[in-house]
This record gives structure tokens, sequence and C-alpha cells, in this order.
């Protein structure tokens, strides 16, 4: 190449005579086109049939078509039909990876090394330089948001692009959608830009998927992710959502395969949590059987005690075990014949996991060497639980069932200790005040949390039991009071909290990007479509303001009795909480308020 841009002749490798171009390069010799019509003889192709030329007529031979058919991009694997680079290797780069192959120039103004070296003759550089000479003086136009050269001020006295000068930073109209928008070019709007790029992404991943099912449940779900939360979100998501579609194109031939214990079984509890958006879809849209969070959530911990019991095989506690297990699930299933399920469940699918979890940590703290079940004895589980306190509780089924149904020397049993409520528990009127001040008149962004809190800090109410809460469970009165049943007596929240919760209903938004507000029944909708929010969201929020649950349930319990509520079936039938709950804060209350009467008693 000149200085001045002109290529320069280069000879003939057969017949050296000067030549523009090379008709062909063959072992790395140029042939004129004289020389590669004498060299190479026509020779008909093998897999096309047209009329190709080889060195001296070799066959089998393949034209320059066939050649390239299905050749992949060595850096991003697409076909290139039309090679940019070849590489020593053989191994072709297209026009957007072909640099990537480049050894790095230094740039002739500030000596960097970069391999996007080009020239820009508006500019003034001739030579190629790198990116940032050439955007030296830019500016980003504060109508289009591109980074380009200013050209002039508009009559509003903004700075401008040249594009942006012509119309004089009025809105720019997409001559493809006819809608006003951002300029992504001259010929389509941003918006447009990235719809086309959902088809296409959308069309590369649709090549990869086997099932119709799949491929259609996939590009339904991406039409409705689109308008949900823009083009652009739902092309940069795109792979990420895809992911969940290729697993159960690889795992299910039907969508009737996909039951709650089939799922937890390719994705695990995590994985189809990570996957809620197009899992929620899916069930939404009929494709896949409707399955509950209780359903899935019992798949998962069966899930669990497989994996408990095949971690056992090998160990001498093994069939007992799994006698243990048995009895468990008859329990299990004792209780769900009785009434016991949805919401009033008791001994579910994650008892019976946390109840093996604990026999085989117990078991296994035993000595292997010769042990047996008449070997299990008071000195044993008293060790245990020494050396693990927090098995104390998970350890009592066990127990129960070993005396009841194994032949033990000597009856066993878990010393009972006294759970008492700590003291310190309460908050102090200043701070209680400030808490409730704050979340009564939050900003627009904390209405949710406040509102939660409130809850439990006026109502004595769980985390569990708010999350819970559904929309249905508000009874809106003519008076404009809302009226709540959080035991077995209807009461009429208080008009800040009426104020507060008129606010929240107004600005209450499905996390879910496929889920609807209006269709979701709970007050706090969470990021599984039809769910509710989770209660380690929950514990999120009490910890940004320096509190947990416990703290607000014993306050607000503490608050009833100043009230009024001083008998502990009144605080059961409001607040929802057992007797013996009431009973058991009502007797640490009762001597607290007796030494801050004899204090201000004494100070006077």
């Amino acid at each position: 190449m000149s200085r001045h841009g002109r290529k320069i002749a280069q000879a003939c490798g057969c017949c050296h005579r000067p030549m523009k171009r090379a008709q062909a390069v063959h072992d790395g010799i140029s042939y004129c086109p004289a020389c590669y019509k004498r060299e190479f003889r026509p020779v008909p192709c093998e897999s096309c049939g047209e009329t190709t030329r080889t060195p001296g007529g070799r066959t089998p031979a393949l034209c320059k078509k066939c050649r390239s058919k299905g050749r992949p991009c060595a850096r991003c694997g697409k076909d290139t039909p039309h090679a940019v680079l070849i590489l020593e290797d053989g191994r072709v780069a297209c026009a957007s990876c072909a640099k990537h192959f480049k050894e790095p120039k230094a740039c002739p103004v500030c000596g960097q090394l970069s391999i996007y070296l080009a020239r820009d003759f508006k500019a003034g550089f001739t030579e190629p330089v790198c990116q940032i000479c050439r955007r030296k003086g830019h500016i980003t136009c504060p109508c289009c948001g591109k980074n380009r050269r200013p050209e002039g001020v508009t009559t509003d006295g903004r700075v401008v692009c040249k594009d942006c000068l012509k119309t004089d930073g009025k809105p720019w109209l997409c001559p493809k959608c006819g809608k006003e928008g951002k300029r992504h070019s001259k010929t389509r709007c941003e918006d447009c830009y990235w719809r086309e790029s959902v088809d296409e992404r959308l069309s590369d991943a649709m090549a990869l998927v086997n099932r119709e099912w799949v491929r259609e449940s996939f590009s339904k779900f991406m039409v409705k992710l689109a308008d949900r939360i823009g083009a652009k979100k739902a092309a940069l998501r795109l792979e990420k959502y895809f992911l969940f579609f290729a697993v159960l194109d690889a795992s299910f031939d039907f969508p009737d395969a996909v039951t709650p214990d089939a799922l937890t079984r390719v994705f695990g509890a995590e994985g189809l949590r990570r996957h809620a958006v197009p899992y929620g879809f899916l069930t939404g849209a009929g494709v896949l059987p409707e399955t509950s969070e209780e359903a899935l959530e019992a798949a998962s911990e069966r899930r669990s005690q497989e994996r408990i019991m095949a971690r056992a095989e090998g160990t001498w506690y093994l069939p007992l075990l799994g006698d243990f297990r048995l009895f468990l699930r008859l329990v299990s299933e004792r209780y769900e014949r009785r009434g016991w399920r949805g919401k009033r469940r008791r001994f579910g699918e994650r008892t019976v996991t946390s109840a093996l979890r604990s026999a085989v940590r117990f078991l296994s703290s035993m000595d292997s060497a010769g042990a047996s079940v008449q070997q299990i004895d008071q000195t044993a589980l008293d060790h245990f639980i020494m050396r693990n306190p927090g098995y104390r509780n998970g350890v009592r089924a066990f127990v129960r069932y070993l005396n009841r149904y194994k032949k033990l020397f000597r009856k066993i049993k878990v010393e009972t200790v006294n759970r008492g409520i700590p003291q310190g528990l309460f908050l102090d009127h200043k701070r209680h005040a400030e808490l409730l001040g704050k979340w009564l008149n939050p900003d627009e962004g904390s209405l949710k949390e406040s509102l939660i809190c409130v809850l439990m800090l006026l109502y004595a109410q769980k985390v569990k039991n708010v999350v819970r809460l559904k929309v249905s469970d508000l009874l809106h009165g003519r008076d404009g009071v809302y009226r709540v049943a959080f035991g077995r007596t209807e009461i009429a929240l208080a008009g800040p909290v009426c104020k507060l919760l008129d606010r929240w209903l107004v600005a209450r938004r499905a996390l879910s990007a496929v889920d609807d507000e209006r269709e979701n029944e709970y007050l706090f909708p969470g990021r599984t479509r039809g769910s509710h929010l989770t209660e380690a969201a929950v514990t999120y929020y009490l910890n940004k303001h320096g509190v947990n649950a416990e703290t607000l349930f014993a306050t607000a319990i503490h608050q009833a009795y100043l009230n009024g509520l001083k008998h502990p079936k009144a605080l059961s039938r409001a607040f929802g909480i057992t007797d013996f709950t009431a009973i058991k804060y009502l007797d640490l209350i009762n001597p607290r308020l007796r030494d801050e009467v004899e204090k201000v008693v004494s100070n006077g």
C-alpha cells in the first residue's frame, strides 16, 4: 500500500509479470488471470454439480459457494459465507470479528495501542487513529443522546449535533413506526431497533429448540415480555430466560409431564425460584398445569429427604432411618386427613425433613463400631444436645418414635428448658414514637415496607401473617374505615393506617413481569406470578430500621396492654395469638409496669 492509499502492483508467482490483482492464491502463490486459466482446470463440484476450477483439475472438488456453506466464524460462531479474514489454520472471521484477530497498533497521535484504528477525513485525520482521538471535541447531544460532533445551537440555546440542528431540537418522528421517539438511526427509532433485535435473537434461539410446544411457548412469552417491560429489556434478558425453555425442551416431551416432583428434580428449589418469571407465564397461559407454592415446596422437601436417605447409604442406622421416615409420613398424612392443610398445615414435608435431618445428626454422632438401637441411651442424648443445642427441639420427634416403637433398655427424654421472654425486648416510648411517625408518613418509594411495619407494630402480626394478607381480607366501610379480622374478632384499623392503606392500594404493583396486580389476590404481591412477598424481603425491611419481628411483636402487645387490653382472651381474639402466648407476655409486662410506677413515685 502506498502513502497515498493506492495499491502497488504485485508480480504473478507463475509468470512473474506485474498485475494489479491476483485472480487466485494457492499454497502462498498468486496467479494472474492468464496463468489461472492455464493452471486451474474446470471440474464439476461434487456437492452441487456446478463447474469450478482446481490446480491441474484435481478431484474431488468443491466450489467456493459449497466450501463456505456452514462455515462458522472463529470468534462468534455464526455462518460466514463471505470471510473478511482467513487465519493461518484455515479458520475464517466475519466482518465484525476480524479486527479481534489483528495485532493492536499504536495510535500516531496519542501512542496508545488499539485494534480500532480508523481514518476520519472530516476531523482531519488522514492516517488511522484510535477512537479517543477521533472523538475529541464530541458532545452528548441533549436531543438524541448520541455522542456526536457539535454542529450548532438551537433557538432555545442548546448545542446539538447536525441531525438535531436540522429539526431545531424538535421531537423526532420515526419513519418506520410513525411515533415520536428517540432516534437510533435515520431510518428507525430505538424502540424499533430493539423490537427487531428481539425478533432476530428469538429467531436464533428458536433454531436450537426441538419441541414444538416449547418453541411456541417461548415465542409467546417473549412477545408478552416485550409488551410489559419494553423491547430493550426483553432483548437483554432473552438469553437468561431461554435457559429455562432449553431445559424444558431437553427434559419433557409433553407439558403434561411437567409435575412438581419433576420440576424440582430438574431445576431444584433454587433453580425454579430463579426462573419464576417464565414459569409463572406458562402456568398463567395454561401451557403447564397450575401448581401451588405449597405443592412445589412439598416436592422440594421430598427431594431433600431423598438426598438425606442417599447420604445414609452404608451406615448402620439406615434401616432405622427408613422406619422413622415412614412413621413421619404416616403422621403427616393423618394430620392432612383431619383438615390440617393449607394455611392450617401443622405437620408438612418441611417438618419431616427437619426431623430426619436431626435424627441423622444424632445417630451419626454415636460410635459406629458395633452400634445398634439398644445402645441409644440418655447419656448419648444428653451429650448430643450439649454439643448441638440447636437440635434440642428438632430431635424430639425421633426421641418420641424410639420410646414408642423401638425396644430401648430405658426410655429417654429431652429435658425442657424454660424459654422465657428476654428482658429489654420492648421498644422504649421515644423509639416507638419515632418509628411510628416515620412509618405513618412515608414517601412513595417506601409505602410497602412502611405499611408492613405498621401492621406488625400496632397489631402484633407475625411476618408470615402479614405477607399472606389478601385484598379480600380488607373490608372497606362507607365511613372510609378498613376492617380486618386478624383473630376471631373483626377490628377497625386506625385512621392514619387507613390513609396509608389507601395510598398503597393506588400504588400497588406486581413485581413479576408476567403478573397483573389486578389478578394477584395478595395485598403484597411477590416476584412469582400469583404469589405473595417473601418473608426474607420483610426481614430485609426490618433490618433497615434496626428492629426485628420479635421486638415489634412484643412492643405491640405492650402497647395494647397500656391501651386497655389486659386480658389474655382479649389479646387472642383481637390479634389471633394463642392464649399461652398472651399469658407469657403479660406475665412479663405486669412486673415491668410495677417497676416503672415505683420508679416514678420514688423520684417524686
